[in-house]
């Protein structure tokens, strides 16, 4: 069994706002008392009755701003935030080519096989990061430095002042991605510092 207290019952009834008067039902409403449905639909009558009176939107009702809309009043314009500034690109730094066209190599059986582009850096982009860095260049044949697999280019790699040898390609390819120069710098740091 359950006690309801009267009170609280005919409190709630009066807030009550139902989402669309125009569905509803007296067969919808509560089975057990024809009187709460009767005291339902003219609460809902007249708390449509003042939200549509008002049609300047943005009163906390949604169905008052969904009708804001379509009232013909014209809605402030929003400021809009000024466009961050792009991400920079690897071109935008190091030039229109920072890397070589297909660089490849050549197998034990003579079948010539290609590397990713992003190991080889180009002379010029070399020396920019080698400047960026306080490094100098040096090439070497880090992907395939002794054995019968032979590069058919050199790696442009940059030495460092504390004796670490970076890739070039690689530094100059974190700006490549659309990252931000700030993420970009946590990157070379990671490499600078191990």
């Amino acid at each position: 069994m359950v006690h309801v207290n009267t009170s609280l019952r005919q409190a709630l009834e009066t807030t009550y706002t139902q989402r669309n008067p125009a569905r509803h039902s007296t067969v919808a409403a509560s089975s057990d008392s024809s009187t709460k449905a009767t005291s339902t639909t003219t609460t809902t009558a007249t708390t449509t009755t003042t939200a549509t009176a008002s049609t300047g939107g943005s009163c906390g009702d949604a169905a008052a701003d969904f009708r804001a809309i379509f009232s013909g009043k014209p809605a402030p314009a929003a400021a809009t935030p000024p466009a961050p500034d792009p991400p920079p690109t690897a071109q935008s730094v190091f030039g229109p080519n920072p890397w070589i066209a297909k660089p490849g190599g050549v197998a034990p059986n003579g079948v010539t096989y290609g590397y990713n582009p992003y190991y080889f850096a180009t002379p010029d982009t070399a020396a920019k990061v080698a400047q960026m860095l306080g490094g100098t260049v040096v090439e070497t044949n880090a992907i395939t430095p002794y054995g019968p697999f032979q590069q058919n280019q050199p790696n442009e790699m940059v030495q460092l002042s504390n004796g670490r040898l970076l890739n070039a390609g690689i530094i100059a390819s974190f700006y490549d991605h659309g990252y931000s120069q700030q993420y970009i710098n946590m990157l070379i740091s990671n490499e600078v510092n191990g």
